[in-house]
C-alpha cells in the first residue's frame, strides 16, 4: 500500500529562495530512491500563513520511505540553514477519496 508524506515547513518571510535551494537538494536525493512515486511542493497564497510551504510526496510503501532516510539524507538535512525551517513531517494513508462529477480521471 502506498503512503503519503505530508511535511509542513515554517519558512520566515524573505527566506523563500534559501528554503527552496535546500529543499531541492533533498528532493533530488529522494527522487532517486527506490519506491519514490511523486511529490508536489505547495506554497501558501497568503504571506502570513504559519506553514508557508507544504510538501506532499507519495511513496510505494512505508518501508521504501524509511529506507530512503539513511546517512545521505541525514547529511543533507543537517546542513547549515535547515535550522531556520522547522518542519512537522508525518506519513498518511488514504482512507477516503472522491472526485467531482465530470472531473478527469
Amino acid at each position: 500500500m502506498s503512503v503519503t508524506l505530508i511535511n509542513v515547513f515554517d519558512v520566515p518571510a524573505g527566506l523563500d529562495d534559501e528554503f527552496r535551494q535546500l529543499w531541492l537538494q533533498v528532493n533530488e536525493h529522494m527522487r532517486a530512491q527506490p519506491g519514490y512515486l511523486e511529490h508536489a511542493l505547495h506554497q501558501a497564497l497568503t504571506p502570513d500563513a504559519r506553514y508557508r510551504f507544504v510538501n506532499v510526496a507519495r511513496w510505494r510503501s512505508e518501508d521504501d520511505f524509511r529506507a530512503a532516510h539513511g546517512p545521505e539524507f541525514r547529511a543533507l538535512v543537517s546542513q547549515p540553514g535547515w535550522e531556520k525551517f522547522p518542519s512537522q513531517p508525518a506519513l498518511y494513508q488514504v482512507v477516503s477519496h472522491a472526485k467531482a462529477e465530470g472531473s478527469p480521471a
